[in-house]
């Protein structure tokens, strides 16, 4: 087979990457989706609150199993094969759809960070966090935007890319590939930016334990597998379409741009698991129930404090929680003030820590503990056990966030 210009085509009938490009994407597309219908069970059924992460992410999983379904036709007509192997009846359906991919895997990268995005907006602790990420978020969608007109009118018929019969006239190939790259070098930065420049601060000042903090930032730290894929995917750039065999060098492209995006949906995912980890890891290593000084609060209800006795100058334990119903509707009506924010308050209630440590309520110390198999999120009620204040009886009961 040769070229209209009498060129022979590139062949070579033993190279056929399609079948790496199917196992690779459907291994991530398959992990990304059995995250999604995790995440989506615990937001559903779980905590029952849906977010707007949560549609954000919903809308790029049907994007990214819409395009799992064009490369998976793309494959069987002629990706991964050098176009001079390719069937002539099939070869204008495989560039066809190779093109249809790249607006497909575009725009679901971007809803991807969106809901990054918007998960980190619900932990944001401070005005200029949440005005930082918006901003990322809507710089994202701009040049997103700006992308997808770009690849939709790169030539005045767009047709062109896959019937030799009509008469090229496309920007200049220096000029598309100066595009592409400026696009994956800021994809790498946003993805950097929701990975590690912003969780890492927001996150180490927020008053959680270090285990939880550590947790959440190594998941949205596997952000960066996605800047390793865009990194790969730049040096695939270089020679694509050199030779006009457009089905063959575009295998690698179409690889890591899936692996990129599927991967960024996995670390967003991950956060949102944290209460099926802690049930698992609570059941089988026995968390669930802490130890104060000598009695201890225990995951079942009940705790105490000690006072010290005016006259005698000893201690004694009190109760905080009787067995009465009375005593528990009187406990439950008792609102104890807080000086925690409001992004902290979001922040452990979606992510589940049951551990709050030492506050100080208007002078009065107090120790909270938060249900550990309670799955709750940043707009339900969560129920706690206040180990009693200094200087009063016996106290406690539910705090609602």
């Amino acid at each position: 087979m040769s070229s209209p210009g009498g060129l022979p085509l590139p062949s070579n009938p033993d190279e056929n990457d399609g079948p790496r490009i199917l196992g690779a994407t459907l291994a991530i597309t398959s992990l990304a989706l059995i995250t999604y219908g995790a995440r989506m069970g615990v937001r559903l059924i779980a905590v029952r609150n849906v977010g707007l992460d949560d549609y954000f992410m919903s809308f790029a999983m049907a994007l990214v199993l819409a395009g799992q379904g064009v490369v998976w036709a793309s494959v069987a007509h002629g990706a991964g094969r050098h176009i001079g192997d390719i069937p002539l009846s099939d070869l204008p359906m495989g560039l066809k759809l190779n093109f249809v991919s790249q607006p497909i895997y575009l725009i679901a990268i971007c809803v991807v960070k969106l809901a990054v995005g918007s998960m980190l907006l619900r932990i944001a602790n401070t005005p200029f966090y949440k005005r930082l990420i918006i901003s990322i978020m809507a710089f994202m969608a701009f040049y997103t935007t700006g992308c997808f007109f770009t690849v939709m009118f790169q030539c005045t018929d767009i047709r062109v890319l896959w019937d030799n019969t009509i008469t090229p006239n496309c920007w200049p190939e220096s000029t598309l590939k100066g595009l592409s790259y400026t696009n994956v070098s800021l994809n790498i930065l946003t993805d950097l930016c929701f990975a590690v420049f912003i969780p890492g601060p927001m996150l180490w000042n927020l008053n959680v334990n270090r285990r939880t903090r550590l947790s959440l930032l190594f998941s949205l730290g596997l952000g960066c597998f996605a800047c390793a894929a865009a990194f790969i995917k730049i040096g695939s750039l270089v020679n694509y379409g050199k030779e006009g065999d457009w089905l063959w060098d575009s295998r690698d492209i179409t690889i890591w741009t899936v692996v990129e995006c599927n991967t960024g949906i996995v670390a967003g995912n991950l956060p949102t698991l944290r209460p099926i980890f802690r049930r698992i890891l609570g059941s089988t290593l026995g968390y669930g129930s802490r130890t104060n000084g000598g009695g201890g609060v225990s995951g079942g209800g009940s705790g105490y404090h000690r006072q010290k006795d005016g006259g005698g100058g000893g201690s004694r334990s009190m109760p905080s929680i009787v067995a009465s119903s009375r005593s528990r509707a009187a406990v439950a009506s008792r609102q104890l003030p807080t000086d925690e924010s409001s992004s902290e308050r979001a922040f452990n209630a979606a992510a589940g820590e049951y551990e709050m440590g030492d506050r100080k309520h208007h002078g009065q110390a107090s120790r909270v503990f938060v249900d550990p198999y309670a799955l709750s999120s940043d707009e339900t009620v969560h129920r706690a056990q206040v180990a009693g204040r200094e200087g009063d009886g016996a106290s406690g009961g539910a705090r609602s966030n």
